[in-house]
Order: C-alpha cells, then sequence, then structure tokens
C-alpha cells in the first residue's frame, strides 16, 4: 500500500479511499452526510466524524452513548490543533480510547487504514464479547432455572401437585403456549398399559383442561405421545398442519391430526414437541406433550393470523432444556408416585386394622371411624384458632394425617383382650347367666323332690285310717312351704336377672347378694353347694357398668397393647408420634387417667383431642346393645361435668362445643346407618 498523506477533509474522500482498499472490501457503507461516514463489517459499526460533527456542545454525547451500549466505535478527524482543544465537554484525553479513536490529519494512507482496521477489530471483539456475556447470563439464568425446578419438583410430594409444577415449568424453558402430560399406569411388561390424560394447561383457551383431562388411552404408535411411552424418545414436530401424508416426507411417524379439538375452539395445534419422563429404573412412567413455541414478542395466539406468524418449531435450545427437565421430573415423578404408593399402603393397612379391630367387638362398629372424624376436625378447628392457649398450634397436613391415623387405630390393642371380655354387655357372662337359671332350675327341683319324699314317707308310715283323716292336713303344709320356697326362689332369679344389667345398683341390693350367695344346697353328689359362687357374687356386685375390676384392668391394658403394636411398625418421621398420640387417649389433666398416669402438659394436644372424641362418641353411639344413645345435649353436659373434675381440657371442649365438631358424626351416621 502506498504511505502517503491524505487530507481527508471530507467523508468522501475517505469513502473513495475505502472503496478502493482491498482491506476493506468487506466493508458496507451504512449512511453518510456532509460531516460523517457509518461503515459495518462483521457486525461491528464504526462512525468517523469531522470537526463540525464533533466541536459542538452535547453532539458528542449521543454517540459515546451509543458507544457503550452496542458494538460501536468512533473515529474523530481534524488538525492537530483541533484535537488537542478538545470537545467542549472536555479534553479528548479523558475519553476511553476504546469508545472513540482521534486521527490528526492530514496522515498517511498506512497508519489510517491501520487505525481503521483496528478500530473495526475492537468493535467485532466487543460485539463478540457482548454475545458471549449475554450467553453467560443465560446459561446462569437457565442453571438456576433448573437448580430451582430440581428443588421446587423434589419438594413436591402431592401427584396433582407435581405434575402442574412439571407441565407450568416445561412451559416456561420452551416457551410453548399450551401442553400437557400423561402419566404411563400399568406394568412395563403388561400388554394393556394405558396413558392417563393428568394435566394440560393452554393459555389461549382455558377450557382445555375442563374438556380433556380425566381420559385415558391404549399405549400404542397410533397416538404421538403412545409412540414417544414405546420408543422412549423425543418427537419433535415443526407444524402439524404442515404434515405430508402418513408414511411419506416429513410424517415417517404415521401420523393423522385430529383437529377437532382446534375446529371447536378456534385453536391450531401446530408445533409439538412430546418427550418421555423416565424413571430411574429407565422406564418411561409420564410423557409431557409441548404445543405452540410462541415466537418472540407473542404472548398470546388468540389474535387474527398469530397461529401462522407466532407459533414456531421447537429449537434445540428448547428440545434440550425440556429433555433436561423431563429427566429431572421422572425422577421427581417416580418419587411422587411411590410416595403415594407408600400413602395408600399405610392407609389400607390402617382401614384393614380398624376392620380387624371391628371383627373381634362388632358391636362398636364406626367408632374408630367416627373418633377419627371428630378427632381430625377439632385439631383443624384449633389449628384456625387465633386466640386463647392454642392460638400458635398449627398442624401440617402430614400432621393431620398422622392424628388420623392414631385415632383410626387407638383401640387396635383390644384384640389383645380376650372376646369374652371385649364384648362383654352384662355383669354376668351369657354363660355363667345361664349356668345360675339353671342351678336354680336344680334348686327348685330338689324342693319339689324333698316334697314328693316327705310324702312318700309318711306314706309308708301311716295306717289306713290315718290317711283318711289326716292326709289333706299333712300335704297341704308341705305343699304351702314347698310353694313358698319355689317363690322366692324365683324371686332370687328375676333379681339376679335385674341385677345382671349394668346399671348402677340399688341401695340394698349389694347386702341382698350376699344374702342369696349365703343360702346353700345339695348338689348331685351330695354335697353342700352356696347359691351363688363367689365369682359371680362379685360379678353381681360391680356398682357401675358390667366389668369387675380384674377384668377392667384387662380392657384398659388394651392401651398398652396398641402401643406395643404401633411400636413395631416402622412410621418413618413423618408418622412418628402415631404410637404416642394412641397410647395417651386414656390420660386424664388430673393424673387419674391411664396407662401411665400423666398430667396436663405431659399428654400431647392431640391426645387430648383424641380423649374428647372418644368419650362423646362411646355416650351418643347407638350401636351399643347394653346402653342406649346419650342425647348429644346430654353429652355434652356429661363432658362438661369431666372437665370439672379435671379430667378433659377445658379450651378444647369450648372449641368442640362452640364450632360444633360434634356434628362430623351426626352426617356421618346418616351416610353410614
Amino acid at each position: 500500500m502506498q504511505s502517503r498523506d491524505t487530507g481527508l477533509s471530507s467523508p468522501q474522500d475517505l469513502r473513495d479511499l475505502l472503496e478502493r482498499n482491498e482491506h476493506f472490501r468487506g466493508v458496507h457503507f451504512v449512511a453518510s452526510s456532509e460531516h460523517t461516514l457509518e461503515i459495518e463489517r462483521d457486525g461491528a459499526s464504526l462512525s468517523l466524524l469531522w470537526p463540525p460533527a464533533w466541536q459542538g456542545p452535547g453532539q458528542i454525547a449521543a454517540h459515546l452513548l451509543r458507544a457503550r451500549s452496542e458494538s460501536y466505535g468512533l473515529i474523530l478527524f481534524g488538525t492537530e490543533e483541533e484535537l488537542a482543544a478538545g470537545t467542549p465537554e472536555g479534553s479528548l484525553d479523558t475519553l476511553d480510547a476504546r469508545q472513540l479513536v482521534p486521527v490528526a490529519v492530514p496522515a498517511s494512507e498506512t497508519r489510517l487504514v491501520l487505525a481503521l482496521r483496528n478500530a473495526l477489530s475492537f468493535g467485532s471483539l466487543q460485539r463478540e464479547t457482548a454475545s458471549l456475556e449475554v450467553d453467560l447470563d443465560r446459561a446462569r439464568y437457565e442453571n438456576d432455572l433448573l437448580i430451582s425446578i430440581g428443588r421446587a419438583l423434589s419438594q413436591q410430594r402431592d401427584l396433582r401437585s407435581l405434575l402442574d409444577i412439571i407441565l407450568r415449568r416445561a412451559r416456561d424453558v420452551s416457551g410453548a403456549d399450551a401442553g400437557s402430560i400423561y402419566v404411563v399406569e400399568g406394568d412395563d411388561d403388561a400388554a394393556e398399559r394405558k396413558l392417563h390424560f393428568k394435566v394440560a394447561h393452554n393459555d389461549s383457551v382455558e377450557a382445555i383442561e375442563i374438556e380433556t383431562t380425566g381420559f385415558t388411552m391404549q399405549v400404542s404408535d397410533h397416538s404421538i405421545a403412545g409412540l414417544c411411552v414405546l420408543t422412549g424418545d423425543e418427537i419433535n414436530i415443526p407444524d402439524l398442519y404442515a404434515l405430508d401424508p402418513p408414511g411419506t416426507g416429513n410424517n415417517p411417524w404415521g401420523f393423522v391430526h385430529d383437529r377437532s379439538f382446534d375446529d371447536r375452539h378456534g385453536y391450531q395445534t401446530r408445533s409439538m414437541l412430546t418427550v418421555p419422563m423416565i424413571s430411574a429404573r429407565q422406564q418411561v412412567i409420564g410423557v409431557i406433550q409441548l404445543i405452540n413455541k410462541r415466537a418472540r414478542g407473542f404472548t398470546n395466539l388468540c389474535a387474527a393470523g398469530a397461529f401462522h406468524n407466532g407459533v414456531v418449531p421447537f429449537d434445540e435450545v428448547s428440545v434440550n432444556y425440556a429433555k433436561t427437565l423431563a429427566s429431572q421430573a421422572g425422577i421427581a415423578l417416580e418419587n411422587a408416585m411411590l410416595y403415594d404408593e407408600v400413602t395408600t399402603l399405610f392407609e389400607g393397612f390402617v382401614r384393614a386394622s380398624v376392620m380387624a379391630i371391628e371383627a373381634r367387638d362388632p358391636t362398636t362398629s364406626g367408632h374408630s371411624e367416627r373418633v377419627a372424624r371428630l378427632t381430625v376436625g377439632l385439631a383443624k378447628v384449633a389449628d384456625r384458632s387465633d386466640q386463647g392457649p392454642y392460638a400458635q398450634l398449627h398442624f401440617t397436613p402430614d400432621e393431620l394425617t398422622q392424628i388420623e391415623y392414631a385415632a383410626l387405630l387407638h383401640d387396635f390393642g383390644k384384640v389383645g383382650v380376650r372376646e369374652p371380655v371385649l364384648i362383654k354387655a352384662d355383669k354376668l357372662y351369657p354363660g355363667q347367666r345361664d349356668l345360675i337359671v339353671q342351678r336354680f332350675q336344680f334348686i327348685k327341683k330338689t324342693i319339689e323332690n324333698e316334697v314328693l319324699r316327705s310324702k312318700v314317707e309318711y306314706l309308708t308310715r301311716a295306717s289306713r285310717d290315718r290317711l283318711l283323716v289326716d292326709l289333706d292336713t299333712a300335704f297341704g303344709g308341705l305343699d304351702q312351704r314347698a310353694a313358698e320356697r319355689l317363690a322366692e326362689i324365683d324371686e332370687y332369679v328375676r333379681f339376679i336377672i335385674d341385677a345382671n344389667r349394668p346399671t348402677v345398683l340399688e341401695e340394698g341390693s349389694f347386702e341382698r347378694v350376699v344374702g342369696i350367695a349365703n343360702n346353700r344346697f345339695l348338689d348331685g353328689e351330695g354335697l353342700e353347694q352356696p347359691y351363688l359362687t363367689p365369682g359371680e357374687v362379685e360379678a353381681l356386685q360391680v356398682l357401675r357398668g358390667s366389668l369387675t375390676p380384674q377384668e377392667r384392668q384387662e380392657i384398659e391394658r388394651h392401651v398398652v397393647h396398641t402401643y406395643e403394636f404401633l411400636q413395631q411398625i416402622p412410621w418413618g418421621r413423618t408418622f412418628r408420634k402415631v404410637p404416642q398420640i394412641a397410647h395417651e387417649h386414656h390420660e386424664k389433666l388430673n393424673g387419674r387417667g391411664y396407662p401411665r398416669g400423666l398430667r396436663g402438659e405431659e399428654i400431647s394436644p392431640p391426645a387430648r383431642m383424641m380423649a374428647i372424641s372418644d368419650i362423646y362418641d362411646a355416650l351418643t353411639a347407638a350401636d351399643r346393645p347394653y346402653k342406649k344413645a346419650v342425647p348429644v345435649d346430654k353429652a355434652l353436659d356429661i363432658l362438661a361435668m369431666e372437665v370439672k373434675q379435671g379430667n378433659l381440657d377445658a379450651d378444647l371442649l369450648n372449641l368442640f362445643v362452640d364450632a360444633k365438631v360434634y356434628e362430623l358424626t351426626r352426617y356421618w351416621r346418616k351416610r353410614n346407618p
């Protein structure tokens, strides 16, 4: 290149120079004026300014602002004196040399070429740097997004909520207008696997979720989602409306697009990306189907022409992010499904245990379910309370489930109680009562035999003449005494039958039982026996209820049996307090409860709630053959008395009454007669 000075008195002079110089063949002339020339190469722009364009007040500021925000450079031409004077805003020496290069003219062509080349190269590097920074910021954002997505997915255990999060996040990272999720049901080896349409989103058509979710279809290659399950690969269709006939061109899958939904709602399913969710066992357990990637600037596809201009194919970046999310979602979905299976297993086990309890004691059928409803209902009321001692008490959904399980299983230990004691309705066992009745029948027969024996002896000893004179008198006395004794025996039986009922004994009944027992008769072996055995006397002397002290202790042991049984179950951290709550439900605040005699705060709030629910249901239950149901008002009065005696929690009972928690079982009984 010839090294000669050039005056460069105008932009046209410079343009002529650049057009003939081989080093600037790729330069494009963007704009020019009397005092400016803008050129561009490889995305880098360069403005060349002559003194009239940069010496005026404020003229350089706009160029510098642009230089800082774009891949844009400045070259200022002027004499040594003009450049030394600088701009009205300050000396040129204070400006960043990366944004602005002063060139004194006249200058050699070589110097000018080098200055222009360096400025354009710097602009290109600046553009690449900015692009890399944008890419880096985007990568950081997307990496943070994936991390946040992974955290959100790992923390969610509710299946429906998890699927909703997966679909919403998949649409976020791909820019999809709509989408849906299918879950695979059935074993992988089963020929009858199905796809269950679980969740659907559509920003442009709100009715899609109501109309489409819930149905199932066979896993087959006749559907896009089914083929995705079978192959385990993503399926990316740029435009369903542009598909060639099945098996040809851009349609190797053989799909036929069903437009019935589109026609009903004025929607067009154009681009579609379907990716599989794969479990840790490398099984496809679900499918994410994304619909209509929105073009830049489109937030809704309802406007006219939006489906033609506003929908683009899912690009490689969208596919990669959707696949990455799907891999996370597959693990999260598998975990949620396993958690759901475990929860279902626990639920089934608890319900089966309740059935076992009720099979042992059918008279209390439904008691465990009702106590659970009442206790959970009271817990929810306490959770909502904003005043009083329980204002700070709150329960998570898992804690409410824990309370429900403890209430359902609170009587499970009754399977360890002898069945005769468990179902004992009266003070005497049926066999004991029947034996007493038979014994007194035997005693009556004994009395009748004694009368007959006395008559036979009299007949054998007396003469005929005496029999004719004294027979009526002699036999009449025997018959009268026998009738009196037989009537007395019948009265004993009636009294025993009455005393056998589980009611409070009348005054004097205690002593009368002892009096009856003190009578003696001769058994078949000729041995003297009491009318009532000591065990029968003890049973009939029970002042309240039907159980003797020993039997009551055996019944009370059911709480210990419950605890020991529940302790054997690996409840995990979530439900680890189930044994404790069930163990404490018969404790009293005053320490008079059982089995450990806990007091006050030693008893957990859920156990105190269950104590109220248990007593209330026992009082109002209409299915107990040994007692009548107590009216609701009377039952609440009895609970209030229990509070006064220091047995129950007054604040919890107030919540129970004020919120009418007791009505939960009233409605339950109507549905479960």
